[in-house]
């Protein structure tokens, strides 16, 4: 495979619709060509700056390509090359705005940067510049780079995402556009996607990248693009939880994760964000609809308690207050519950518990006392000690190797 012409060719593909440049860094991100023909008007010495030390960590750890957005809304997408397992180059392309971002914003965000007026002048002008791609072309891009250096195709669900300023700067992100001219096929897609989060099928993420290309969203206008991106995952949320209810989830768990997830989409401040969130969304509603599947011999009763469980996790119960819930004495229902469940009731609380603070662990920045609280354990010790027993490390350790903002 010849990279170079790979390159070279993709370029010239790219200009045919965008005023979007590639540039070649060597494995020390030093620059070494890009066919962008004014490195300080695209702001490569101002943008890039920041994310050098940040890529080469990533470049450390991962082969797929990784989608950056930085605190102007600005999207940058990296792929690398690697010859025997060695990194020989890091391609980026880049910048682009990923929606309608709004001009109000982004001089807000920049005069919180303490930079000169005619610095701040010369990057409003640069950012005038700029392209605005939707989301199913800025996947396709990052598909094609990706195969361009490596040979290997790859899906949405192969992405990378990185935010910057860190999530603790709440900055307002970018998002992906989700407006598109025509909805040929859609519907016939969309059904697609939804039967197999109905099957419980894992496929469901080739279906969902079948559709995403199609179309990009809804036709609507927002302030800016977050928001545009924010509209269409309440969207997919609301689509998935109807379909899962029909799939067999109990309502009362399928609403209860909608709320969930409708108030962390409220708090997302990123297109990466959003991004990593629904697929953390899609993921959790299709392993659910698994469980259902598989419990469908377990009876009426039983299955009312694990719904409760599920739906109020975050509250503290007694097995007294489930079984008289159930109409049976504790002794009984005791009994009964792990005949069908193969555990007790304490432990297929604590088991939910770890579920969820599992998922919070990788997917939010609360603290690990934060998460604990939120489970109403009795203490952290106690958490860490039902935590590390069940998933086999600490709530510590299992950030560090799962979490995914």
């Amino acid at each position: 495979m010849n990279i170079r012409k790979n390159l070279e060719l993709f370029q010239e593909l790219i200009r045919c619709g965008h005023e979007l440049y590639l540039w070649s860094y060597s494995p020390g991100m030093d620059l070494i060509h890009t066919n962008c023909p004014d490195t300080e008007q695209s702001g490569d010495y101002i943008f890039m700056d920041d994310l050098v030390d940040h890529i080469l960590e990533y470049s450390k750890t991962s082969r797929h390509p990784l989608v950056i957005s930085t605190f102007l809304n600005l999207m940058w997408v990296a792929a690398f090359e690697r010859n025997q397992g060695r990194l020989k180059s890091i391609q980026i392309l880049g910048p682009m705005f990923s929606g309608a971002n709004s001009q109000q914003k982004i001089r807000e965000m920049l005069d919180k940067r303490q930079w000169s007026v005619h610095s701040k002048i010369n990057v409003l002008k640069g950012l005038e510049k700029i392209p605005i791609i939707p989301s199913n072309l800025l996947w396709q891009y990052t598909f094609m780079l990706h195969y361009c250096v490596t040979g290997e195709r790859i899906t949405s669900k192969d992405l990378q995402y990185m935010t910057f300023p860190s999530k603790e700067e709440k900055p307002d992100g970018e998002s992906i556009d989700k407006i598109s001219d025509e909805h040929l096929g859609i519907w016939a897609s969309e059904q697609e996607f939804l039967n197999l989060v109905r099957a419980g099928s894992a496929d469901y993420r080739t279906a969902l990248d079948k559709s995403s290309l199609l179309s990009s969203g809804i036709k609507a206008t927002a302030n800016d693009s977050l928001e545009m991106a924010k509209y269409n995952m309440v969207v997919l949320l609301t689509l998935v939880s109807r379909a899962a209810i029909e799939g067999g989830l109990s309502p009362a768990v399928s609403y209860n994760l909608q709320d969930y997830y409708s108030q962390r989409i409220i708090d997302a401040g990123s297109v990466s964000e959003t991004s990593i969130l629904c697929n953390t969304m899609l993921e959790d509603y299709v392993t659910r609809i698994q469980q259902a599947h598989n419990n469908m011999d377990i009876s009426k009763t039983v299955q009312s308690c694990c719904d409760y469980v599920t739906t109020h996790i975050t509250e503290r119960f007694t097995i007294d207050f489930l079984a008289a819930r159930a109409g049976y004495t504790e002794y009984y229902f005791s009994r009964k519950f792990k005949q069908e469940m193969g555990m007790s009731i304490s432990e297929y609380i604590k088991q939910e518990k770890v579920k969820k603070a599992a998922l919070m662990l990788s997917t939010t920045t609360m603290s690990i006392q934060d998460v604990s609280n939120e489970l109403a354990f009795s203490s952290r010790s106690y958490f860490s000690d039902v935590f590390q027993k069940i998933m086999g490390e600490s709530p510590g350790e299992y950030r560090k190797t799962h979490l995914k903002i």
